[in-house]
């Protein structure tokens, strides 16, 4: 348990308890040895969100002893309840199971710098926040005032409702899945945001992007946040060969000096590659961007040094010229 005690110390340290209840408070790729290496601990106020991720190249685990590690730790910290989901290297996972307490079986809400989401623990393979991009929403929430922004692969919209609390004009929240859809309406609610200035749409990115386009929508900032994989209408997506496809459809509706912040979640792709085919996308439809930031994983994230594989998420926020 002392590296969960070193985690927790750390985090102290940086005050981040003081700013949000929503934190990732173990990251055992860069924080953990042995069995803990391959555990994550979310907070969501005072109930949280254990990730195992399996590995058949790591050899037989004693997972029970150190879930009951794990919960005599969280437990030290007074929490309520915790949840454990086994993530396999294959395939979608289970749905999670209680670890320990009672979990809430509705959803909830948890504060990040003064902003509201919504937190499903039970019945969903995702809680609902990517606690990864909480860097991401702010600074969305720092220079969103006044645009129209469209928000792509959206989930549960909180970097719409980061943009929308940055002051935007407009939010376009699109992606597959409707039950996400009606969850980021929840959460664009739950800020007492102006239903005027949200539109959500349940559809197919590939079939909206040029739909958008049609109707002579442009925007001041297209955000794409794929998934690695996903199936719609138009076929399926992969990161691995289809992100010239998306960015050229996406700059497409880019307005002149407006802002595209794309963002991938996949350690196989290098960042170098990432940022190359952003290039050949722009420089195919004819356009010159600024690269004004790269994205990383947040301090709450670390990962060991020479670890290319833990630092899955790479992203770039890109100025149209």
């Amino acid at each position: 348990m002392l590296e969960l005690a070193r985690a927790w110390g750390a985090r102290e340290k940086s005050r981040f308890f003081a700013e949000t209840d929503a934190l990732r408070v173990f990251h055992g790729p860069g924080e953990g040895t042995g069995i803990f290496s391959n555990l994550a601990i979310d907070r969501f106020g005072s109930h949280y969100w254990v990730t195992e991720w399996e590995s058949g190249s790591s050899g037989p685990r004693n997972w029970k002893a150190a879930l009951k590690d794990v919960e005599r730790f969280l437990r030290g910290k007074n929490a309520e309840s915790a949840v454990w989901l086994k993530r396999p290297e294959k395939g979608l996972p289970a749905e999670p199971e209680v670890l320990f307490g009672s979990p809430p079986r509705e959803r909830f809400t948890v504060k990040e710098a003064g902003a509201s989401y919504r937190i499903q623990l039970l019945g969903a393979r995702h809680p609902g926040l990517f606690l990864d991009h909480a860097p991401l929403r702010q600074w969305l929430r720092a220079r969103c005032a006044g645009m129209n922004v469209l928000n792509t692969f959206a989930y549960t919209g909180s970097l719409s409702v980061a943009a929308g609390l940055g002051g935007a004009t407009e939010v376009v929240t699109l992606d597959l899945s409707r039950p996400s859809v009606q969850w980021a309406e929840e959460n664009w609610k739950a800020n007492a945001l102006p239903d005027s200035s949200g539109r959500f749409i349940a559809g197919d990115v590939f079939e909206w992007l040029p739909r958008l386009k049609r109707e002579g929508k442009r925007f001041d900032c297209v955000i794409l946040d794929p998934p690695s994989f996903s199936r719609g209408k138009k076929g399926n997506f992969s990161t691995d060969r289809d992100l010239g496809k998306l960015h050229q459809l996406a700059m497409a509706l880019l307005q002149p000096e407006g802002f595209l912040v794309s963002s991938i979640n996949s350690a196989k792709i290098p960042f170098q590659r990432f940022e190359t085919e952003i290039h050949e996308a722009a420089r195919s439809a004819g356009f010159l961007f600024q690269i004004l930031a790269r994205m990383d994983l947040p301090e709450s994230f670390p990962t060991a040094l020479g670890d290319k594989e833990g630092r899955y998420l790479k992203g770039l926020i890109l100025r149209r010229t």
